[in-house]
């Protein structure tokens, strides 16, 4: 496990080197993580000692902290570069946040010029139009691509895959068992 300590904390520094520019992550990091967490959660169920189930806990908790802070790095440093309209490149288990980060970014800059430019009939028009309730979903069976009620194109999922959904879309697939609705945004 000392490995993935290694590796977490090369991600880390390297995400600190630069302040814009996101880092390489290793191919499959997040899924190599994930894969040690569900590990150290089975020892941390099973070991026979109190001290080992202590051990792997504590071992499980450094991971999840180090974890969360490269994706928060990350996040911010998406959101800067797509604020300033360059692209991002990202690991493969970060690629399908992009769209969503590109649709807020796109959606702020326009409130942004309708304030700036004193539109206030489109200004309306953009906050009373707008879906205000998303709901976040877990998919329980594939799902081709569908247009959402906010006029964005969603999917295809696949069972297991998470996902931001206007509330009337959401409404719909719960009703037919597709997804089970894990909050609200």
């Amino acid at each position: 496990m000392q490995d993935i300590i290694s590796l977490l904390n090369q991600a880390v520094s390297g995400e600190l080197k630069d302040e814009e520019k996101l880092g390489q992550l290793p191919s499959g990091f997040y899924g190599i993580i994930s894969l040690r967490l569900k590990q150290l959660k089975v020892m941390e169920l099973t070991a026979s000692t109190e001290e080992a189930k202590l051990a792997a806990k504590e071992l499980r908790k450094n991971i999840t902290e180090l974890v969360s802070t490269i994706m928060e790095i990350r996040l911010k440093k998406m959101v800067n570069r797509l604020l300033k309209g360059e692209t991002v490149e990202v690991d493969e288990y970060e690629r399908p946040m992009v769209p969503f980060l590109v649709r807020f970014i796109s959606q702020f800059n326009e409130l942004k010029s309708y304030i700036i430019e004193g539109k206030t009939k489109e200004l309306e028009h953009f906050y009373k139009d707008a879906p205000t309730v998303y709901y976040l979903v877990h998919f329980l069976n594939p799902t081709d691509k569908f247009m959402g009620a906010d006029l964005v194109e969603y999917g295809p999922f696949e069972p297991g895959d998470i996902a931001t959904l206007p509330q009337e879309n959401a409404k719909i697939l719960i009703e037919k068992n597709i997804v089970k609705k894990v909050g609200e945004v």
